[in-house]
């Protein structure tokens, strides 16, 4: 039997971002998490999670790619 696969932990923090004040299209990857511009290419940040707002759920949020910042 092979070992399950390992699912990293979720972060509670990004710099410059507020995780609590995230929009439902931040959420969904349809708008850049850091600048909030439609997403056309992107990039993953990882998996964050907050104590209030729409990450209570760990959450995977992208951002623009090149990097907007």
């Amino acid at each position: 039997m092979t070992p399950a696969a390992q699912i990293p932990a979720a972060r509670t923090y990004l710099p410059g971002v507020d995780l609590e004040r995230v929009t439902f299209e931040q959420a969904k990857g349809w708008r850049c998490v850091l600048c909030a511009e439609p997403l056309t290419a992107d990039r993953p940040l990882g998996v964050f999670t907050a104590e209030r707002g729409l990450l209570t759920d760990p959450t995977e949020l992208w951002a623009c790619a090149p990097p907007c910042r």
